[in-house]
């Protein structure tokens, strides 16, 4: 008889509930320090009519395959919903491949004969 055990590893969704758990401390910390280091943003005034976006902290819990917890990550996320075009944004930056996109380089990759290595790039 084959028994199988799901692990429910629970991933916070408020703030409040991360920041009392060390892993996840240090997880927003890693996150902080990366905005940081590669120059994302910069302290400026906020021109006159125009309103703040909000951001949110998103929490998600890398496995292994074998079902241990790998690593912990917390992204820092503009809450992009609140703006307008032409207004609040010109341009639209996306750290993440669309799967389209993916799936294209895969088909090109079989036709040509490429190799293909996955990795996951921490800055």
């Amino acid at each position: 008889m084959v028994q199988f055990a799901f692990l429910a590893y629970s991933e916070p969704v408020r703030l409040a509930d991360a920041i009392q758990h060390p892993k996840w401390k240090e997880a927003m910390n890693e996150e902080l320090m990366a905005i940081e280091k590669n120059n994302a943003w910069h302290l400026t005034d906020l021109p006159k009519g125009y309103k703040v976006i909000d951001v949110k902290w998103v929490y998600k819990i890398k496995v292994k395959a074998n079902g241990e917890i790998d690593t912990y990550k917390a992204r820092l996320v503009a809450k992009g919903f609140e703006q307008r075009e032409g207004y609040d944004y010109e341009e639209i930056f996306s750290p993440v491949a669309r799967m389209e996109t993916v799936r294209l380089i895969i088909a090109l990759a079989g036709q040509r004969q490429w190799k293909i290595h996955q990795m996951d790039v921490k800055q």
